[in-house]
């Protein structure tokens, strides 16, 4: 009796469907029986085993997803090879089942036990084979003899289907998992390795990105990073490099690819080479040289300052940015970059992934500098700094801090003596740690004020930090002088541009904690602007005192 086409189709729906399920060794043929609804007798005249039924499955069964892909990249070769296989290697650790499907990998546990279902096998990944091999091939140099390189193809071909399967293999019962970002950089290396050191693509480049990535105080890194970009038909616009210290250095990169190419696969392939890799897209003037981009932004920022919050967030490709109340908002992190914009608004930066180097700080810095420049050029009062006479006939600058100076106000404390700064801080400051020194440095809610001396140097640091989010209507008030300008004014001419400040972000009440032996400090407080009293209001013990001014 032969079954008819109907109850054939549901049988093998069904028998899929469980096998997929409960795998080959726990299905009975009666269970698929059942399942599909027929006869027993029906499912014994169709499939003599469970074998059986899974070599007629198989022989019916679509390649999945990626292994089509592959075969059609290895057909007619539509885009970089380099940039396909790192496409499959992503889509392989996101779902193994996409590259090889579970009615496959069972065939495949099976096949040494039955002939026929061996040769079905071998079939399937003979064309696997051929596929992985050819996209390989166009690796190399067009016209290149693949027996003459130092990783036969076949071998790479070998590796490419052994390490997807294993994947599929691995996914139900894997305790851990790579990140795909790891995984695909680890994968673009081997591949790299198989690929000439540059590939010609005529095809025009319509795409911008703007990249940054850290990597290894190395030249020989950047032409790595050259070469890697290559295989993926991307073309560098212009490439500057920064060194972050001894053993790092930051690349920044304007590039240009095809319409095809995602961001995905440039970050993963950036991956390979170094870190805290950031790729954004990229503007039309991206494709000019950087000394006229420069100067454009420049330009515009003259004539449209408000749009600053946006430029240094597209300076140091931060994630996200936001203009916020100067009370308000997070303190400086490694993620979370923090611009005094004017004594009222402050910017602040933030990046998910990889942290803000001392280079992109101090380019939100000269960007800032830049239009307060422009500001002071314009007669505009905004507050963006004063210039003051001190009592030995000197002119020194008071102004927002940036976060250029905090390796100028690390300085200052090293300047200072040990005296000095237990009377600031109330403790031995022998040491600092970089996100504190961020912090008091400019990086926090409120404000910093910095005094220069005529080359520039800070000589002064000033704080108004807000009490607390349940004492909003207050804020604390610190100076630091460095002990050569002692005696000279600078102190008292900082204070009273800081209290100037406190009104404008309309703080309604000062506090400032002295120790009672400070009496220079008292004095300079006594003599300002407004009328400080003692107050007992306070748990730093009774040494220090506790001064407080209204500023209504």
């Amino acid at each position: 009796m032969s079954v008819d086409p109907v109850a054939r189709q549901r049988i093998l729906d069904a028998a899929a469907a469980l096998l997929v399920q409960r795998g080959v060794a726990s299905v009975r043929r009666r269970d698929v029986a059942a399942a599909a609804d027929v006869s027993r007798r029906q499912v014994d005249e169709l499939a003599a085993s469970r074998t059986d039924l899974l070599r007629m499955l198989i022989d019916i069964l679509p390649f999945p997803p990626v292994a089509v892909r592959m075969a059609e990249q290895a057909e007619n070769p539509d885009e970089p090879a380099l940039r396909a296989l790192l496409r499959a290697a992503r889509e392989v650790l996101g779902d193994p089942g996409a590259a090889w499907d579970p009615l496959e990998l069972q065939a495949i546990a099976m096949a040494p036990y039955d002939e026929r279902l061996r040769a079905d096998v071998a079939e399937r990944m003979e064309r696997r084979w051929a596929a992985a091999e050819a996209v390989i091939h166009q690796l190399r140099e067009p016209g290149s003899d693949s027996d003459a390189a130092v990783i036969d193809d076949s071998a790479a071909a070998l590796h490419l289907i052994a390490v997807g399967l294993g994947l599929a293999m691995l996914a139900p019962v894997a305790p851990r998992w790579s990140d795909a970002r790891a995984w695909t950089g680890l994968t673009a290396r081997l591949l790299e390795t198989l690929a000439p050191a540059e590939r010609a693509d005529s095809r025009v480049n319509d795409l911008r990105w703007r990249a940054r990535i850290t990597v290894p105080a190395q030249a020989a890194v950047v032409a790595h990073l050259l070469r890697v970009l290559s295989q993926l038909g991307v073309r560098v616009v212009s490439l500057f490099t920064s060194r972050i210290d001894d053993d790092r250095q930051l690349v920044d990169l304007f590039l240009t690819s095809m319409s095809d190419l995602d961001r995905s696969t440039i970050v993963h392939a950036l991956s390979a080479v170094g870190s805290d890799v950031i790729v954004t897209f990229g503007r039309e003037e991206d494709a000019t040289d950087i000394a006229t981009r420069v100067l454009h932004l420049s330009a515009e920022l003259v004539q449209h300052p408000e749009q600053t919050p946006q430029a240094a967030a597209e300076l140091v490709l931060a994630d996200s940015w936001e203009v916020l109340d100067a009370a308000e908002g997070a303190d400086s992190t490694s993620f979370v970059l923090r611009l005094q914009w004017s004594p009222e608004r402050h910017v602040l930066l933030h990046r998910v992934r990889a942290p803000f180097t001392r280079i992109e700080r101090n380019r939100a810095s000269a960007l800032l500098d830049l239009v307060a420049a422009r500001s002071e050029a314009m007669g505009e009062p905004d507050g963006f700094g004063w210039r003051v006479n001190v009592r030995d006939g000197r002119t020194i600058t008071i102004r927002l801090s940036r976060p250029a100076d905090t390796s100028a106000v690390e300085d200052l404390h090293a300047r200072c003596s040990e005296e000095s700064r237990y009377e600031r801080y109330f403790t031995p400051m022998n040491t600092w740690r970089e996100d504190h020194l961020r912090r008091v440095s400019g990086g926090h809610r409120g404000a910093t004020l910095v005094a220069t001396d005529a080359d520039g140097v800070v000589i002064a640091l000033g704080n108004v930090f807000p009490i607390g989010p349940e004492d909003a209507d207050a804020a604390e008030i610190a100076v630091l002088v460095d002990d050569a300008w002692h005696g000279k004014g600078v102190g008292g001419a900082l204070t009273e541009r800081l209290v100037e400040v406190a009104r404008r972000m309309e703080f309604r009440r000062l506090v400032a904690y002295v120790l009672g032996s400070n009496r220079p400090m008292r004095a300079l407080l006594a003599s300002s602007s407004v009328d400080w009293k003692v107050t007992d209001d306070h748990d730093l013990g009774p040494a220090v005192v506790c001064l407080v001014a209204d500023l209504d």
